[in-house]
């Protein structure tokens, strides 16, 4: 395995430019050992190590069945395009590999076949869904690029787990769904994202026998350092306008055939007019958090008592008038009576909306009455979407209990996993202990020392408390941007700063791109196409996101990325952390800044011909003890100044 990546080797053949890598043969190293002990390991690769490689030769030369899980479907789509190819050319026998993607990914021949019965004339984008869905093999929302990633049209042509009828409805075998699964169930290599492992887990879990993904013997997280969040919102429960939006559409359209007749419409209407009334009532009660959607703590006594409470109770037995309507619809024919396919999977239709109606009652329930005590409530509110969520303040025992202990052996990496200290943060993040998993932080190959410069001023002013952004900060940007000529990320912490900058930034002489104006993909490939272009994100831009060579030579930094202290949930694990006599500050908040941090450095530099800046425009990364931990955990060799003329001499003036 190691020749294969050696210089001389497969990979070598395989692919133009080849640049020998011996961390990579390293990890790969580490990923093949534990495999054959089948034992847990932590790898921290860093930046253009090759780490997918790293991981899928050893997994797939162990011979037994690996799922990789990543963080965003945007890696699993990397892989099948990049890697793959390149993985059969070197690996010397042929494999199977298959992809599988959470249910509303996918196109749904039965939504089709009911929003096509609507009739009328389509509006411009569902008449794009209808042109592809004509065409397409999968059925892959990636696959229409055409589509905003937000577009509304898209929840009327696809399904939900709950609503998804499986083997009675009509279109099971020709459904995308079944054929990603069933291709799944034949392969060596199944790549997910960490959503649907853990919908896996917890199918299993609730029903045994019952699963999405086939059994396996090995789990590699990618982007393991988001698996703790995801794990959070898989482990919680939410209710919000949306919740109850997608109820009463998806019941509308399923009760609107003709095979049904009863006293529906009034239940729906009751449902609608009972949830308009209850997210009234709860925004009236997060009015700190309408203006920008932050998380407030939900008071134990929220619906306990008056007009809310009232407001609940209508709401409840609306949703239950609901279910009980949906069950006299969904009643089985008398024996005598011949049922056909199609109406016998409008009856299952039918049950899976009392089903829904019922999970919303108990998730209400929950978050009214609060009853786990090891679990965070808040709710949060912006114009027209309201929700209340709760989430266990800590999911470390879950994780271990799920993943950790027993089989599939589990390999958990990413770019950003260790801090200055080590891997005690993920550790004890994920529950696992430090006598039973191995541990390998491998160096990214790149040489910062004359790739990149670090720029820290000094003689900013000190950042006002919350989401401000003072105007002296923008306008360093600016100056930072004539140097480079643009060809720059602005990396902010919070919404409200973007907008404050792109109001500044109105006269810019680069072209402007901000996040929210197109999907992220659509940004990301207009930046790349547009000289000089100047790209305005928040957190889902500090990740993930890979533009080498010139297109991107700055990245500038707001704010150093804390995670507020004043958010329910941040609160609530600092407050365990103090019970036992620990400093959340430094071990919670600093290691998860400093993980944060390299993740928004790591955009800069992609191969070794990169060359650029990096500004942090927080005074407190040099005027605060703690920020030594941060500029540590960056990569070693970096240089650093404070001065903006020597910015522009390092700029003009490359070392040879």
């Amino acid at each position: 395995m190691s020749e294969r990546l050696a210089p001389g080797g497969a990979l070598a053949a395989a692919i133009p430019h080849f640049e020998d890598r011996p961390e990579q043969r390293r990890m790969a190293a580490a990923v093949a050992a534990a495999i054959a002990d089948s034992r847990p390991l932590l790898v921290e690769a860093g930046t253009g190590t090759g780490k997918t490689l790293a991981y899928l030769l050893p997994a797939l030369e162990s011979g037994r069945r690996v799922v990789v899980s990543t963080g965003t479907r945007a890696l699993q789509d990397q892989i099948v395009r990049h890697d793959l190819p390149v993985l059969r050319q070197i690996m010397g026998r042929p494999f199977a590999a298959a992809t599988v993607k959470g249910v509303s990914n996918y196109l749904c021949r039965r939504k089709l076949d009911e929003v096509r019965r609507q009739g009328g004339r389509p509006s411009p984008e569902l008449a794009a869904v209808l042109a592809w869905a004509d065409e397409t093999e999968h059925g892959d929302r990636a696959e229409l690029e055409a589509l905003g990633e937000a577009a509304p049209v898209w929840a009327e042509v696809t399904t939900t787990p709950d609503s998804r009828l499986g083997p009675r409805c009509p279109y099971f075998e020709r459904c995308f769904v079944t054929q990603a699964r069933r291709k799944a169930a034949e392969a060596d290599l199944i790549l997910v994202n960490h959503h649907l492992y853990f919908a896996d887990l917890a199918l299993r879990a609730v029903h045994p026998g019952a699963r999405v993904l086939p059994d396996h013997d090995v789990v590699i997280f990618d982007e393991a350092h988001q698996l703790e969040d995801v794990a959070t919102e898989h482990f919680g429960r939410r209710v919000a306008t949306a919740t109850l939006g997608a109820l009463v559409r998806d019941a509308r359209i399923t009760l609107a055939a003709d095979l049904f007749t009863s006293g529906h419409d009034a239940a729906l209407h009751q449902v609608d007019a009972t949830a308009a009334t209850f997210f009234a009532e709860v925004r009236r009660a997060l009015t700190a958090a309408v203006a920008d959607g932050t998380r407030v703590p939900l008071p134990a006594e929220l619906l306990a008592r008056g007009p809310r409470r009232d407001a609940w109770f209508a709401l409840d037995t609306a949703l239950e008038e609901l279910a009980r309507a949906c069950d006299l619809e969904a009643l089985p024919p008398p024996p005598d009576h011949d049922e056909d396919e199609l109406a016998a999977a409008r009856r299952e239709q039918v049950a899976a909306i009392a089903r829904r109606a019922r999970v919303v009652r108990d998730d209400l329930a929950e978050l009214a009455e609060q009853r786990q005590r090891a679990h965070v409530y808040w709710g949060e509110s912006r114009p027209g979407a309201t929700a209340l969520s709760a989430a266990p303040i800590s999911v470390a025992d879950l994780v271990r209990r799920h993943i950790v202990t027993g089989a599939p052996t589990s390999v958990f990496t990413s770019a950003t996993l260790a801090t200055a200290t080590g891997f005690d943060y993920t550790r004890q993040r994920l529950g696992l202990h430090r006598d039973e998993v191995d541990e390998l932080a491998v160096a990214s190959p790149f040489d910062y020392a004359r790739q990149a410069l670090l720029y820290v001023p000094r003689d900013l002013p000190p950042l006002p408390s919350g989401d401000g952004l003072p105007a002296e900060v923008v306008a360093r940007a600016v100056e930072l941007c004539a140097i480079t000529g643009g060809r720059a990320f602005f990396l902010f912490t919070s919404h409200r700063a973007l907008e404050t900058a792109a109001r500044l930034l109105t006269g810019l002489p680069y072209p402007l791109l901000r996040q929210g104006d197109a999907p992220r993909a659509v940004l990301i490939d207009r930046f790349r196409a547009t000289p000089g272009a100047v790209l305005l994100g928040t957190a889902s831009f500090w990740e993930g996101v890979d533009v080498p060579g010139d297109a991107l030579s700055l990245v500038v930094i707001d704010k150093l990325p804390f995670a507020p202290h004043t958010d329910p949930l941040v609160a609530a694990r600092g407050a365990l952390v103090a019970e036992r006599g620990g400093d959340p500050f430094v071990e919670l908040q600093l290691p998860a800044a400093a993980i944060a941090l390299k993740q928004g450095f790591g955009r800069l530099i992609r191969r070794r011909d990169d060359r650029g800046i990096v500004a942090i425009l927080d005074p407190r990364v040099v005027s605060r003890a703690y920020g030594r931990h941060l500029l540590d955990a960056l990569p070693a060799g970096l240089p650093r100044t404070a001065a903006l003329e020597q910015v522009r001499r390092w700029w003009r003036d490359p070392l040879p």
